[in-house]
């Protein structure tokens, strides 16, 4: 339907419509904006809530697991400090002092007598103010001889105080026994506490259910004297997540709160910034919309005023032209040729900064403002448009702008007149400010080649001029050399200071590195903490090469090496250099850096904070371990594992057991001991396989025995690493290979180091409790030599100490070793456990582990490890090596 025809609503209708429209989507948008905002707020003070309550559950954690500790200190005092004990006065202040010193949360240990008097304290520092007389006359009337009393939380000095946990030293229940009182440390709680605060505004509690507190972190002693209020004295209001402790079989006497709180204000500071802004916004919106309606009725109005005029119906037009130019941000320009007189519209000079005056009184000449690198391209451009080769003239070049900085310009055009000879006589065009796309590729293509956060050369740009530096080295037959730099415990500040401080360090140690390498060196970051210097032109000899790249290893390294100070944090972060030269022999730029990163790693073993040059035998060794993984993934396809058996005999030498010992009869080398491959197997992940191979033949070989009397009481001790132990399934395959091979899992142990018991002590007796309800028993392999513990011995549910044979070998010339001996067979007969002496080569040294009351034996003196066969003729055994 052509335009006139159309149905149109009289002026002021329209303008009433748009106006309720715009009432209506005000309002509606100012609801749900409304709403939104509201829902906001309930999520932030929701999602601190549930922050609050996950952090609550940390903290019920770890002083449920510090409280169990206590009440296990307290207990086992008290079975020492019975008058029937035999350990005397100085005996039970040393266990006290032991008990304690293995308790972190524990300031002292009290032992109180009947009279409400401290009869004994393991207080080394003799604080008597840790008298606290009104606690102590009541203890000594504690009559529920399991109950775990917690005191009221007193001052032992301004500001400093202290809780009290007792029970009663009776045994069993009855008044008037006297006490044994453990000291908390509130040092320790307050660390443990202050680690859930994630906030500066933000309190913990510990309080009773009576709202008495007990600990407030941060340490503030007016705040110990008051209740938990949701509103404190000042009138601020705070968000408050309260959480009853977990108490369960610690049979404590009031029950325990877990409080955390914050500004309400600070919680919701956020929320308040969001809804301000959405609110500025919604208002500036809708004012522009009202602006705009206002505008475009006003528009309509001179619109139909000029609709009526026939005779602007050409200023229309412009006026139309003129606003799409605008909107596209064009300039015309118009170019005479023959006069040689370029003229822009307004738009074009007022890119460059000029008026339309200016051009016209001459002042500016365009050509002149090109700038000289573009100039040469601008003119061949033109010059083949001129001459009829292109369909139209485009090219983006420099232009001066009136204040001195150039402007990216791009200009299209097109001859609108030629004369007979076909030379262009006239153009007309646009030009364009492109200067922000031009900005932004240049930005984009610096991302690429370069490091975000250093600005230093990024892999890319590094490998393309290390490909440079090889083809220049093994054209002109001289040296370079790769530096690899990593900075030694990084990821520790990472962990303790943040990320932000990392980024920090990384930006300082890129400025030093720049600042002791030559311009033409390239320092490169690989990512993470590692960086690369790249060195040319070190000279044509070797030696001076070599001699060079140490000089600059050095400098880096005491430069890096120096202290840096970060937001008032001096911090310490040392290198380890690799160095590796390159230009007497072909090179690829994997095969450097490579070698770089082994001769990196030989720094770091040597002890970090020094730098390594690459040694050809680096490369042998890695090869060598390449090697031996690949010859021991065939060796578990090919079967080529035995197992060999050493004899464990009782003091009249008769053979009791076997500890089964794996060997490799390797297709080249013959018969290998594992200390020439279990290291290699662990790293590959290959011991799991090897471990259940080894478990799987001891096994079938116990089946074996237990069809003859003469060998069906031999037990055999296999040796069970840590990644096979405390690997996912390890309990399920043990229990199915004991299915399947029949095998009387009475007669099997498991051999464990001390390293294993450094992990997860919980975990480690979770399992070791799995296993031994199946029947199969446990030893500790070279005890003495690790992570020696009595609280290992004392929570893991063992059966066997074994001495290592160092200290066996020694005792007879070495009096420590002598006595770490007999140490270690009194307390495997105090704590019930067999005791097994390894290593034993001598009669003499038999002789002196009898007399002290070693009953197990295992050593070259009685057989060295042998197969199953000769075990078998040798003790008479009747039997034959079964197969695995």
């Amino acid at each position: 339907m052509p335009a006139q025809l159309q149905p149109q609503l009289p002026p002021s209708r329209r303008h009433l419509t748009e106006w309720i429209l715009f009432a209506a989507g005000l309002l509606s948008s100012g609801a749900i904006l409304l709403y939104m905002i509201l829902t906001e707020r309930a999520g932030a003070i929701e999602g601190d809530a549930a922050r609050m309550r996950a952090q609550s559950l940390v903290i019920d954690q770890a002083l449920y697991r510090q409280l169990a500790g206590v009440r296990s200190a307290l207990d086992s005092a008290r079975h020492a400090l019975q008058p029937d004990s035999s350990c005397d006065s100085a005996c039970r202040r040393t266990l006290l002092q032991s008990l304690r010193r293995s308790m972190p949360g524990v300031r002292a240990l009290l032992s109180i007598g009947a009279d409400g008097r401290i009869a004994l304290s393991d207080d080394d520092i003799g604080d008597r103010r840790l008298d606290d007389r009104r606690y102590l006359d009541g203890l000594h009337h504690l009559c529920n001889a399991s109950a775990m009393t917690v005191s009221d939380p007193f001052e032992n000095a301004p500001g400093e105080f202290n809780i009290k946990v007792s029970m009663s030293l009776g045994l069993d229940n009855g008044c008037g026994r006297g006490a044994v009182s453990a000291i908390l440390n509130p040092d320790y709680f307050d660390a443990v506490m202050r680690s859930a605060l994630y906030a500066p505004d933000m309190y913990i509690a510990i309080a009773d259910a009576g709202g008495r507190r007990l600990l407030y972190v941060p340490p503030d002693p007016a705040m110990m004297r008051r209740g938990l209020p949701e509103r404190a004295d000042d009138g601020v209001e705070r968000l408050v997540v309260r959480r009853g402790m977990t108490l369960d079989g610690l049979q404590m006497n009031r029950e325990l709160v877990i409080a955390l709180g914050r500004e309400a204000a600070e919680v919701t500071r956020p929320w308040r910034r969001l809804a301000l802004t959405c609110i500025v916004g919604w208002s500036l919106f809708w004012l522009t919309c009202c602006a705009g309606l206002v505008m475009a009725q006003s528009r309509r109005r001179a619109l139909r005023v000029l609709e009526h005029a026939a005779e602007l119906d050409r200023s229309d037009a412009a006026e139309r032209v003129e606003l799409a130019l605008n909107g596209a941000s064009l300039g015309l320009w118009d170019w005479d040729l023959e006069r040689q007189r370029l003229r822009v519209d307004a738009r074009g000079c007022a890119m460059l900064g000029y008026t339309l005056l200016e051009q016209e009184q001459g002042q500016v000449d365009w050509n002149a403002l090109v700038h000289p690198e573009d100039a040469d391209a601008f003119a061949s451009e033109l010059e083949r448009h001129k001459a009829g080769l292109s369909q139209s003239f485009e090219a983006e070049f420099r232009l001066r702008h009136r204040a001195g900085h150039w402007v990216w310009i791009q200009s299209r055009g097109k001859a609108v007149a030629r004369g007979p000879d076909g030379r262009a006589l006239r153009m007309l065009g646009t030009r364009s400010d492109i200067s922000a796309r031009r900005h932004a590729e240049a930005e984009i293509a610096h991302l690429a080649f370069y490091d975000g956060l250093t600005n230093l050369p990024n892999r890319r740009l590094l490998m393309d001029r290390l490909g440079h530096a090889l083809a220049k080295a093994g054209r002109a037959g001289g040296y370079g050399a790769v530096l690899f730099v990593d900075l030694d415990n990084f990821k520790t500040l990472n962990d303790t200071l943040g990320h932000d401080m990392g980024d920090r360090l990384l930006e300082m140690v890129a400025f030093r590195l720049q600042l002791v390498t030559r311009e033409a060196d390239t320092v490169a970051r690989l990512g993470g903490d590692e960086f690369v210097v790249l060195l040319e032109d070190l000279g044509a000899a070797p030696g001076a090469a070599a001699g060079t790249a140490e000089i600059v290893a050095q400098k880096v390294l005491d430069t890096l090496s120096m202290p840096y100070q970060l937001e008032g944090h001096e911090l310490r972060s040392t290198p380890s250099i690799g160095v590796v030269l390159f230009g007497d022999a072909h090179h690829t730029i994997g095969d450097l850096l490579r070698q770089a990163d082994m001769a990196m790693y030989e720094a770091k073993a040597a002890g970090r904070a020094t730098f390594r040059f690459f040694d050809p035998g680096m490369q042998a060794a890695v090869d060598a371990a390449t090697r031996l993984e690949a010859d021991l993934r065939q060796a578990l396809v090919d079967h080529e594992f035995v197992l060999y058996y050493q004899p464990v005999v009782d003091a009249g030498g008769a053979m009791t057991g076997v500890e089964a010992l794996i060997r490799w009869h390797h297709p080249q080398h013959g018969l290998v001991s594992p200390s020439a491959f279990i290291g290699q197997a662990e790293k590959a992940g290959l011991i799991v396989a090897i471990g259940d191979w080894v478990l799987e033949a001891a096994c079938a070989q116990l089946a074996a025995w237990s069809h003859h009397p003469a060998s069906a009481c031999l037990s055999i001790a296999v040796n069970v690493s840590a990644g096979q132990f405390q690997g996912s399934g390890f309990v399920e395959r043990v229990r199915a290979i004991l299915e399947r091979s029949g095998a009387d899992p009475r007669r099997l142990k498991f051999e464990l180091t001390e390293s294993m018991l450094v992990q997860d002590a919980e975990d480690m007796a979770e399992r070791i409790g799995t296993l031994r309800a199946l029947g199969i028993g446990f030893a500790l392999d070279d005890f003495g030599t690790g992570y020696s513990s009595l609280n290992y011995l004392r929570r893991l549910p063992l059966d066997q100490l074994k001495v290592d044979q160092s200290f066996v070998r020694d005792m007879l010339t070495n009096p420590s070793a002598a006595g770490i001996v007999q140490a270690i067979v009194h307390l495997a007969d105090s704590l019930g456990l067999d005791l097994v002496a390894e290593g034993v080569e001598t009669a003499e040294q038999w002789q002196h582990l009898r007399l002290l009351g070693c009953e197990r034996f295992q050593g070259y003196l009685f057989a060295a490890p042998m197969p199953a066969d000769d075990l078998g003729r040798r003790y008479h055994l009747g039997t034959v090596a079964c197969a695995a």
